[in-house]
């Protein structure tokens, strides 16, 4: 990794996406007071949140905004390991600034309203350790597959709709999984609340499924899904036939 301008840039991008994904994702959810809608508010408001993420950071550095979506991107080989090293510090870094601004905001109402702590979710109590690990797994191997994708040679035709695409995709597994797991997907929104408050729950599984999800996916991506197409051959500038 060259110590650039452009290194520069892209870390300040992740350090910033982040941030931006914590304060306005999680002051969504934060708003949403828990009632029959609340995980619904909440799920739209988060990948609304990622939709502004990916349009605005996308080009400076991808706007992962995610370890995992960085883990993936390393594997797949799309960015160096000390690159993807310097993602992940970054997002932590940009995800801790955000989470202490986001509280510091907030009026200490909202705050004690939310149980267990802003951004936190507290698993189905009837869910066991391994059905914690599986589900956080499913969801952020579908987030994982959205970005492997989006990073396929083949989408290369579409990239102004990937903000949308993302964003609904996001919007989608937190639907599915918000009462479940809480649907982070996200070491840095599962980890970084936990810093501020005295969260005595579960949350091992789902940062094991999200770790398992970002070095599986990849490989799997690579083995089954990869372009292993041949190029075609041309004749004086015109397709060969066959």
């Amino acid at each position: 990794m060259i110590l650039d301008v452009s290194t520069f840039s892209r870390a300040m991008g992740e350090f910033t996406a982040t941030a931006l994904l914590m304060i306005v994702g999680c002051m969504g959810v934060a708003m949403s007071f828990p009632d029959e809608a609340g995980f619904l508010v909440g799920s739209f408001q988060y990948g609304l949140t990622v939709c502004i993420v990916v349009h605005v950071f996308g080009c400076i550095s991808g706007a992962h905004a995610n370890p995992c979506v960085s883990i993936s991107c390393c594997i797949l080989g799309h960015i160096a390991m000390d690159m993807m090293l310097a993602y992940v510090a970054c997002q932590l870094a940009g995800g801790l600034a955000g989470y202490y601004f986001l509280m510091a905001m907030l009026p200490a109402a909202v705050i004690e309203h939310n149980y267990p702590a802003v951004c936190v979710h507290d698993p189905m109590a009837e869910l066991s350790n391994f059905q914690l690990l599986a589900i956080e797994f499913i969801l952020t191997s579908v987030l994982v597959l959205g970005w492997c994708a989006l990073w396929d040679v083949r989408n290369d035709n579409c990239p102004d709709s990937a903000p949308i695409r993302m964003g609904l995709l996001v919007t989608a597994c937190g639907i599915a999984g918000n009462n479940l797991t809480g649907a982070s997907m996200n070491p840095v929104k599962t980890l970084i609340p936990l810093l501020f408050d005295d969260y005595r729950g579960t949350f091992y599984p789902q940062l094991a499924g999200q770790a398992l999800a970002a070095v599986l996916v990849p490989c799997i991506w690579c083995t089954a899904f990869a372009n292993s197409d041949k190029p075609i051959e041309t004749v004086h500038g015109r397709p060969k036939r066959t």
